[in-house]
C-alpha cells in the first residue's frame, strides 16, 4: 500500500469537514476569467466568466480553517524520509529567527490548498465524493514527485494531414536529461477546441498594474496541425535526480518545494531539452521525406489535467516550451499509403535522431541549407555533404568525376530519384564544378551556372537550383541508410562497392 492510498480516508474526511466550515461561512462563490477561440484563421479571444471556489481562501486565508488536516498532515511529515530546510528570517530589530522548520506545518498549509483545488473541480462550495476522487486521483501526491505522464502540444506550421498519425518512439536521443524520462506517445493530429482553448487562456496577456488578464486581443492560431507528445517518468522521482545532480541531499526540502500536489513546472528544463531534440528529428525527417518543403513549429505546451479539463472549461496548460522553428516555404502534405510519412518515419526517423553517427555532419550540412539566404551558401553547404559522403576516402582522382560516377552508381535502379545514370552523373559534377566556381573565382551562383556549360545545369535559376540540390542530395542520403538497414554496409563500405562497381561496370551493394 502506499502512502497516498494509506491517507485517502482521513484526507477525505478532513477535507469535507473543512469544505462544510468553507460553505457556512462564504455568501458567493467568486469567478476567474478563462478564454475561448470565436473565428477562424485570425482568431478572436473572448472571455468567459467561471466559478472558482478557490478564491475565496485566497481572499480570506485561513478564516475558515479548525485544524482539520492536522494529524494527517502530521502522519504524513513522519512516513517520508525527508527533512525541512530550516530557513532563518531577521525581523525588524535585527535578531534573527528561525522558519519554516516543521515538515508538517508546511505539509499542512498544502492540504489547505488542495481542498481549493477540490472546491475547483466541483464549482461550488459542496462536497462531492466523485469531484473529491477525481481530485485526489490526479493532484494528490505526497512524496513530492512530478506527475507521472504529461501531454505535450507543438502546433505545426505548412504540414497538412488526411488523418491522425501515430509515429514510432523507439529512437534514442543524447539529452541529459532523458535519464528519468521516456517518450510513450508521438502522433501528429488535429487539436481540439478546448485546447485551443487553454492555450488562449494561457497565452492572454496580463495587466501587472491591475492584476488582470487583458481580454479580445487577436491571435493567429491559423496552424494546421499538431506534434502531439507523451511523456512518461520512470525509474526514480525527478526531484531526487535533480537535486542529486546538482549536488545536493535529496533527503532535505526547502520550505517552497514542500507540497501534497502534483508539481507541474518543476521538470521544465527536463521537459524542454527532451521535446527540443524530438522536434530536431521531425524536422529532420520532414526535410528528408519532402525536401522541397520546410514547415515550421509554434511554441510547445504542456497539457496537465486539472479542474477545467475536467469540467469540461478546456485543457490545462501548465507551461510552454520554446522549440519555434519559422516555417520556409512549401505546405507539407503527409501522405498515406505505400508512401506513407509513417512508414518513412519508422524507417529513418531513428538515423537523424543520433548525433554520433557518421552521418551527423552531413545531416548538420543539409540543414543548414534550409536556413542560408544566400543561394551560393546554400549549395556550398550541400557539396560540403557530398563530400562527406560520396566523397569519402576518394584519393588520387578527380573530385567532380568521382562525385558524378558514385552518386549515379548508387542512386541507379532505387526508387529514391527516377533519373537514369548519366543524369544524376551529369547533375553531380556540374554542382562540383560550380563549387569550384563562386570559392575560387568568387562568382555568384547565376554566374557560376552560366560559366560551367553544363546540360543538365544550365536550365536552373539560382534559386531553382539550391532547391534540385536539396533534393538530390536528400535520396543519396537515404540510399546510403538503406544500405546500411539492408544490408550493414558504412559509408565507405558503400563508396568501397561503388569503385569496384566501376571496374567491373556493375553495381549490386551487399555482401
Amino acid at each position: 500500500m502506499t502512502l497516498k492510498s494509506e491517507v485517502h480516508d482521513d484526507v477525505k474526511s478532513a477535507c469535507r469537514s473543512y469544505i462544510s466550515s468553507i460553505e457556512q461561512g462564504e455568501d458567493e462563490v467568486p469567478t476567474d476569467t478563462v478564454y475561448r477561440l470565436t473565428g477562424s484563421g485570425l482568431r478572436f479571444r473572448e472571455p468567459k466568466e467561471v466559478d472558482r471556489p478557490s478564491l475565496a481562501l485566497r481572499r480570506n486565508p485561513g478564516e475558515h480553517y479548525s485544524s482539520e488536516f492536522a494529524s494527517v498532515s502530521q502522519y504524513i511529515a513522519d512516513e517520508l524520509d525527508f527533512e525541512m530546510v530550516p530557513e532563518v528570517d531577521i525581523d525588524g530589530e535585527g535578531d534573527t529567527h528561525v522558519v519554516n522548520a516543521e515538515l508538517s506545518g508546511r505539509l499542512e498549509d498544502s492540504l489547505r490548498d488542495f481542498t481549493g483545488l477540490v472546491m475547483d473541480y466541483s464549482g461550488s462550495f459542496v462536497f462531492n465524493d466523485a469531484d473529491f476522487e477525481a481530485a485526489y486521483d490526479n493532484q494528490f501526491e505526497p512524496d513530492y514527485a512530478d506527475r507521472g505522464e504529461y501531454e505535450i502540444l507543438v502546433p505545426l506550421k505548412g504540414v497538412q494531414a488526411g488523418s491522425d498519425i501515430s509515429l514510432g518512439t523507439s529512437l534514442r536521443f543524447d539529452s541529459q536529461f532523458d535519464g528519468p524520462y521516456h517518450i510513450s506517445d508521438i502522433a501528429v493530429t488535429d487539436i481540439s477546441d478546448t485546447e485551443w482553448n487553454g492555450i488562449a487562456t494561457f497565452d492572454a496577456p496580463f495587466d501587472a498594474s491591475n492584476n488582470v488578464q487583458i481580454p479580445e486581443v487577436v491571435q493567429d492560431y491559423s496552424y494546421s496541425k499538431v506534434l502531439r507528445v507523451t511523456i512518461e517518468r520512470r525509474r526514480q522521482n525527478v526531484r531526487e535526480y535533480i537535486l542529486e545532480n546538482r549536488g545536493e541531499n535529496p533527503d532535505e526540502l526547502l520550505a517552497e518545494s514542500v507540497s501534497v500536489l502534483t508539481v507541474d513546472s518543476l521538470s521544465y528544463m527536463i521537459h524542454d531539452d527532451l521535446v527540443r531534440e524530438l522536434v530536431d528529428t521531425l524536422e529532420r525527417t520532414f526535410h528528408h521525406y519532402k525536401p522541397r518543403c520546410d514547415p515550421g513549429f509554434g511554441t510547445g505546451y504542456i497539457l496537465s489535467p486539472s479542474w477545467m479539463s475536467y469540467r469540461d472549461i478546456s485543457e490545462d496548460i501548465v507551461d510552454e516550451l520554446y522549440v519555434e522553428r519559422d516555417a520556409g516555404h512549401g505546405e507539407l502534405v503527409l501522405e498515406d499509403g505505400q508512401n506513407s510519412f509513417k512508414t518513412f518515419w519508422d524507417k529513418y526517423a531513428s538515423y537523424f535522431t543520433d548525433q554520433d553517427t557518421h552521418y551527423d555532419k552531413p545531416l548538420v550540412r543539409f540543414e543548414e541549407m534550409f536556413h542560408k539566404r544566400r543561394n551560393e551558401d546554400a549549395i556550398l553547404d550541400c557539396l560540403i555533404a557530398l563530400e562527406g559522403t560520396l566523397l569519402r576516402g576518394t584519393q588520387g582522382s578527380s573530385y567532380t568525376f568521382r562525385l558524378g560516377l558514385r552518386g549515379s552508381f548508387l542512386l541507379d535502379g532505387s526508387n529514391q530519384l527516377a533519373w537514369n545514370r548519366e543524369k544524376t552523373r551529369e547533375f553531380l559534377s556540374g554542382l562540383y564544378a560550380i563549387r569550384g566556381e563562386i570559392v575560387h573565382q568568387d562568382r555568384s551562383l547565376e554566374d557560376a551556372i552560366d560559366e560551367v556549360n553544363n546540360s543538365e545545369i544550365e536550365n536552373y535559376s539560382a534559386s531553382s537550383l539550391a532547391e534540385e540540390a536539396r533534393v538530390v542530395f536528400a535520396k543519396i542520403i537515404l540510399r546510403y541508410i538503406d544500405h546500411d538497414i539492408n544490408h550493414g554496409l558504412s559509408i565507405d563500405e558503400v563508396n568501397q562497392h561503388m569503385d569496384q562497381a566501376a571496374l567491373n561496370a556493375s553495381y549490386s551493394p551487399g555482401p
